[in-house]
């Protein structure tokens, strides 16, 4: 005996619609805007002390986006 099947009419009326999925921006942290003087900070951070991007900006925003101080530290 083969089950009984739903006709396409009952099946599609107990489902709700799927909604298309939204894309999400990634928010990676050498993706965020910076302003032109913490660009600045960023590039004579990595410049003095020959560090990866990422390490520069973790250490600038731990000492207030100040390069210098972030450098003595």
């Amino acid at each position: 005996m083969k089950p009984k099947r739903k006709s396409e009419s009952t099946v599609t009326a107990d489902r709700p619609e799927k909604m298309a999925k939204s894309v999400k921006k990634s928010t990676k942290p050498d993706e965020e805007v910076y302003t032109t003087q913490q660009k600045a900070a960023i590039q004579q951070f990595i410049n003095f002390t020959q560090l990866d991007r990422n390490s520069a900006i973790r250490a600038l925003k731990s000492h207030g986006w100040d390069a210098q101080n972030a450098v003595n530290s």
